[in-house]
C-alpha cells in the first residue's frame, strides 16, 4: 500500500499536534520541558552538519559556531537576523518562527513547541563549550510575543 505525500503530511501534523497537546494537558512542566528539549537536540544535529559543511570541519569554539551558524542563516535560509556575542553571552532575535517543522506546515507555533528551541541551542553550544550552557527564552512567538529572542550564557 502506497501512502500519498498529502496523507503523510496530514498524519504528521495530527500526530505532532496530539503529542504537544497531550504534553500541555497531561504532562507536568518539567516533563514537557525535558521532552521538547530532547527533540531540539535532534534538530541541532542538522544545524551542526550544515556548519561543518560551511567551515569544512566541525566548529571548534563559540566564535566558529556563531560564524558558521550566521553564514547558514544568511546563505541557506536568507535570514538577516544573526547571532551576536558579548563576552560569554550570545543572543539572537528573530522576527518569525525559524522552526523547519513550522515552516513546512507540520507543526504549529505554540508554547510547548517553542521549548524545543532551548534544547536545540543548548546542544549547539555544548558541542563547543567545556563548561555550562544556559539558554533563556526571553520572548517567543509561540508564547504570544511578536518576536523570538534567545540568550545563551556559556563557559568555554
Amino acid at each position: 500500500m502506497e501512502v500519498s505525500e498529502d496523507a503523510i503530511k496530514r498524519i504528521n501534523v495530527s500526530w505532532i499536534g496530539a503529542i504537544e497537546n497531550a504534553l500541555d494537558a497531561h504532562g507536568d512542566a518539567a516533563l514537557t520541558k525535558k521532552v521538547m528539549k530532547a527533540a531540539g537536540r535532534k534538530c541541532a544535529q542538522h544545524i551542526l552538519d550544515d556548519c561543518t559543511e560551511i567551515l569544512g570541519r566541525r566548529p571548534a569554539n563559540v566564535d566558529e559556531l556563531l560564524e558558521s551558524t550566521n553564514q547558514r542563516r544568511l546563505l541557506i535560509h536568507g535570514l538577516d537576523s544573526l547571532w551576536e556575542k558579548r563576552g560569554n553571552r550570545a543572543s539572537l532575535r528573530i522576527e518569525e518562527c525559524g522552526c523547519t517543522l513550522v515552516k513546512a506546515g507540520l507543526a504549529r507555533v505554540n508554547p510547548v513547541h517553542c521549548l524545543c528551541s532551548a534544547g536545540l541551542m543548548e546542544h549547539l553550544f555544548s558541542t563547543v563549550c567545556t563548561g555550562s550552557v544556559n539558554v533563556e527564552i526571553v520572548k517567543a512567538i509561540g508564547f504570544g510575543d511578536e518576536v523570538c529572542e534567545f540568550n545563551v550564557e556559556f563557559e568555554e
